[in-house]
């Protein structure tokens, strides 16, 4: 996880990053259930993206449907995540900068499963 960024553009990148993860995971779950279910877990993403939800209104289009919301937002954050977040450092980290919370989260899985695979000695 070494990143040569500076630190504020890092955090607000996770910020990010975990805002669209979590408007993601509302559209599966609405793809899933209904828009009533009474289930723990909706009723945990619906607490999480109503603020989200409602103070995005005047950038939904109204016909986009409603329970394909979160997905357009998703992807309006992502494009934030990609095109603006660069902008901030400079025009010479375009490329380099995309995807830093999924980099890093990714680099931390395989060092998890490497480590797992040397203490089980399976020789990876």
């Amino acid at each position: 996880m070494d990143n040569t960024f500076p630190i504020w553009l890092i955090v607000f990148d996770y910020i990010l990053a975990l805002i669209m993860l979590i408007l993601i995971l509302k559209f599966v779950l609405n793809i899933f259930t209904n828009e009533v279910s009474n289930a723990i877990v909706f009723r945990f993403f619906n607490k999480l993206t109503k603020p989200i939800i409602n103070l995005s209104t005047k950038l939904t289009p109204e016909f986009i449907v409603k329970p394909i919301v979160p997905l357009y937002l998703a992807w309006l954050v992502l494009m934030v995540r990609i095109y603006l977040l660069p902008l901030l450092v400079g025009h010479t980290y375009l490329g380099k900068f995309a995807f830093l919370f999924e980099k890093d989260l990714i680099t931390l899985i395989n060092s998890s499963i490497l480590n797992i695979a040397l203490y089980l000695n399976y020789g990876i």
